[in-house]
């Protein structure tokens, strides 16, 4: 049994048994929802590599995920899931989208605990940010102070209360051990977004793929060498060696 199940913008995901899934890394590198895009030369290779080295990681600190094992270079085993269209964004360090929303907050501010936000994953409204209440979620512009003015309309709860709760606390967990990983390293984790789904017998779990597209991160001078750089039009060969680079550090995440 093997049939393809869906294919997104950096990957492809086949089925290949009742509960399982072969999700497979493809070369291409996209910014503005994808108006924006290129192939480059082993990116499925790198960026597979530092999924599976960054969930080896989570899984032995006790996350939850769908990930069962590497397959070849550019894909990995998980089990298969309903994903929920969110993407959960998490923030040490105020920049990007989080500026326009909070126009008052300087640029690089350091946030004493993770600031943890949900983004519906919407193209054509460029992934607007939820408000979430105990009964109902609001979307609004991500790209504007929230108020009346940026609101969209009502969203139709995409979990429960428990479990937005506990997909919020998952994440802060998330990233916590991914900035002591990075920070062992010399790197520092500015921000990353992350994607839960619901497995066939109904239990939430980390999802989807963690690469150098999900974040942000910085050495200790100050180089960016994530996905940012490709955004800022950098050229096409200094972002693939970023890349490689992030593959390699993220191997002794295991060590």
């Amino acid at each position: 049994m093997r049939k393809k199940i869906n294919e997104g913008k950096t990957k492809r995901i086949y089925q290949i048994g009742e509960k399982t899934v072969e999700i497979i890394s493809k070369p291409d590198i996209t910014a503005g929802d994808g108006e924006k895009k290129d192939v480059i030369e082993d990116k499925d290779i790198f960026a597979n590599n530092t999924t599976c080295n960054v969930f080896e990681l989570l899984n032995k600190k006790g996350i939850k995920s769908h990930f069962i094992q590497r397959g070849s270079n550019n894909s990995f085993k998980a089990q298969l899931c309903v994903m929920i269209p969110v993407e959960v964004v998490m923030r040490r360090v105020a920049t990007g989208s989080y500026l326009k929303r909070v126009p008052d907050i300087l640029d690089g501010t350091i946030f004493d605990e993770v600031k943890v936000e949900f983004f519906h994953k919407d193209d054509e409204l460029h992934d607007p940010i939820i408000i979430r209440g105990r009964n109902y979620w609001h979307r609004h512009s991500a790209k504007e102070p929230i108020s009346d003015e940026s609101f969209i309309d009502d969203l139709d709860p995409l979990c429960t209360n428990q479990e937005a709760i506990h997909i919020e606390s998952e994440a802060r967990k998330v990233f916590e051990i991914l900035e002591e990983a990075f920070e062992e390293l010399g790197i520092i984790l500015w921000d990353m977004k992350i994607e839960f789904g619901r497995t066939l017998d109904g239990k939430i779990v980390l999802a989807d793929v963690i690469d150098n597209d999900s974040w942000r991160i910085r050495d200790k001078d100050g180089n960016q060498l994530d996905k940012q750089v490709y955004r800022d039009g950098g050229d096409l060969g200094d972002i693939q060696s970023k890349y490689e680079l992030v593959s390699k550090l993220t191997n002794k995440f295991s060590k």
